[in-house]
């Protein structure tokens, strides 16, 4: 704004200028057109270095607040495949199917509690014979899991809400942005370990801003911003689920 604010005060200065000179040297009867016609142009070239130096002020403000949607979309998914992953051991390769999963199905309520148990085979190894108490032998510490009922899923995921329903798009006033979304495995110490990653193209989700600022957000390299022409979340190579976005945008732990 301050940039906005020299400019617009070296533009009139420029036109003030232009006016003494008129009023000086000009005939007097073709000082008033001349001078309305000045004005004229500088109220032109005010406004086209207001649009100059506001067009990058608007595509960030426009920037910030889609890519905000997007992020919480892909951290509806990392909700729902986290949840998918406990109960089945895998994600979801379709949203079709996290869809089902978090309307029919339900999350065990576990509670775990430790406690020290006598080891009995340590026992029997050094021939130790106790009683029922096992006094005088050896004791494992143990997590003893009880399932004390059940609850839904969307009741602890989505509650209230139904948004869940929508999680294959990005969906910013009439623009509808699909999201992929892909499940394989890596091997990690001769084990096969599941893997997701969704992903949301940023030039379809900055669609109808400035052609030029789209191209230099997508050539962006900065901790601070979303480096790539794509918001992606977890990673077919890697085990993780976090995202390649700042936390400006989202909680990306």
């Amino acid at each position: 704004m301050l940039l906005l604010l020299v400019f617009t005060v070296i533009t009139f200065l420029v036109a003030f200028g232009l006016v003494k000179i008129i009023d000086k040297f000009l005939p007097r009867n073709a000082r008033p057109i001349v001078s309305v016609a000045l004005w004229l142009v500088c109220g032109v070239l005010a406004y086209l270095i207001y649009a100059s130096v506001m067009k990058p002020i608007n595509f960030e403000k426009a920037k910030n607040e889609r890519y905000e949607i997007a992020v919480k979309k892909l951290l509806d998914i990392k909700k729902a495949q986290l949840g998918y992953k406990s109960i089945h051991g895998k994600y979801a390769d379709s949203f079709d199917e996290l869809v089902r999963f978090i309307d029919a199905e339900k999350f065990p309520i576990i509670s775990r509690k430790d406690t020290s148990v006598i080891d009995e085979a340590k026992n029997a190894a050094f021939r130790i014979t106790t009683d029922a108490t096992g006094k005088g032998g050896f004791f494992k510490d143990v997590v003893v899991i009880d399932t004390l009922g059940y609850t839904s899923v969307k009741d602890s995921l989505f509650k209230n809400s139904d948004r869940y329903k929508r999680m294959s798009e990005v969906r910013i006033g009439d623009l509808v942005v699909p999201i992929s979304l892909k499940t394989a495995e890596v091997e990690r110490n001769d084990m096969k370990l599941p893997v997701f990653q969704a992903k949301i193209d940023k030039n379809a989700i900055l669609v109808g801003l400035d052609e030029e600022l789209i191209e230099q957000e997508n050539r962006v390299e900065s901790i601070e911003e979303i480096n790539g022409d794509e918001i992606v979340l977890g990673s077919l190579e890697d085990v993780t689920v976090t995202g390649n976005w700042p936390k400006k945008y989202g909680n990306n732990d």
